[in-house]
């Protein structure tokens, strides 16, 4: 089934970014402060123009997908891999986390203004491009940004035509590209680019808060063999803490059984030891591969209907 953002989307890939009043806001994270400082950004009017055909390509080719049935549309899953005719949609209404860091972004005309500051710019972690339609929600459209992309910064040597001989160009110049990661229009944010969305909105931050919680009930739902080594093997490691916040948060996770757990083992021939008996029996954590209990615990192995083949999965979602 659809979700019912399919409508927005529709409306959102319909609006004319060239026709709207374009604004730019870059946004840092610095260290005093757990969500994104946000500046405005003074446009010349060629400039806003060309940040406008940026968006209007990227929307332009959504509304293509999405008239010939291209484009297929899914709720936010942290734990799937989306193929690229795939978006996802995120419900601001149930991630107070992502409102609170966009907050800034309500009042515009507020901020301050954009001067180069070095603290500021040295702490620059994305930009948003803002379309205000004459009519409707603004569009806010995200992409990731960072210092490297600050021509001073950077190791080229820039040369520029200067009275007819090439000089060198010292200017400090902002680099931008023809890509958007995601958009958020009212109450919904659309995810093109997953990785880069989640570096934006801070999940490996949030995740590394909840490490320890996560593993906490790990710990306290599945006997496993030198826990302290499992527990090492995960921390400060981004994907490996996603997919344990993926693994406690699955219904299934608390109805799950060492008889469940054998079977599984068993069935796939996975290279996973027990170690005891009865109550004691524990899964037997192998540094040689750390991510083989992370893939069993996550339901990473599936039997095909049609095939009767066995396959390990990197991304799944649920079909109910």
């Amino acid at each position: 089934m659809k979700p019912k953002p399919i409508q927005d989307l529709l409306t959102i890939t319909n609006v004319d970014p060239t026709k709207c009043e374009v604004q730019l806001c870059m946004a840092a994270l610095l260290p005093d402060k757990g969500s994104p400082d946000f500046r405005r950004v003074t446009l010349g009017q060629g400039v806003a123009a060309s940040f406008g055909e940026i968006t209007a390509q990227v929307l332009s080719k959504l509304g293509k997908q999405l008239s010939h049935d291209h484009l297929v549309l899914h709720w936010y899953e942290a734990g799937t891999r989306p193929d690229p005719h795939e978006v996802e949609c995120l419900d601001l209404s149930k991630h107070a986390s992502i409102v609170k860091q966009i907050f800034g972004l309500s009042d515009i005309a507020a901020l301050g203004s954009f001067d180069e500051d070095d603290t500021f710019t040295e702490a620059l972690r994305f930009y948003v491009i803002v379309l205000r339609p004459k009519q409707g929600n603004p569009i806010f459209c995200f992409r990731t940004y960072s210092p490297r992309k600050e021509l001073s910064q950077s190791k080229l040597l820039a040369i520029t035509l200067q009275k007819g001989h090439y000089d060198r160009f010292n200017e400090r110049l902002f680099l931008f590209d023809h890509y958007i990661d995601c958009f958020a229009c009212g109450q919904n944010i659309f995810i093109l680019k997953k990785d880069n969305f989640q570096k934006i909105f801070q999940f490996y931050e949030e995740l590394v808060k909840t490490a320890s919680q996560t593993l906490k009930a790990i710990k306290a739902q599945i006997p496993i063999d030198d826990f302290s080594a499992f527990e090492a093997a995960c921390q400060g490691h981004l994907q490996k803490l996603a997919k344990l916040k993926n693994i406690s948060g699955k219904p299934y996770f608390k109805k799950i059984t060492m008889g469940d757990i054998k079977r599984v083992i068993n069935r796939y021939s996975l290279p996973i030891k027990m170690v005891g008996k009865g109550k004691n029996e524990k899964l037997h954590f192998d540094t040689s591969d750390k991510w083989a209990i992370l893939r069993l615990l996550d339901d990473d192995y599936l039997e095909s209907v049609m095939t009767r083949n066995l396959y390990e999965v990197n991304s799944k979602r649920p079909l109910k």
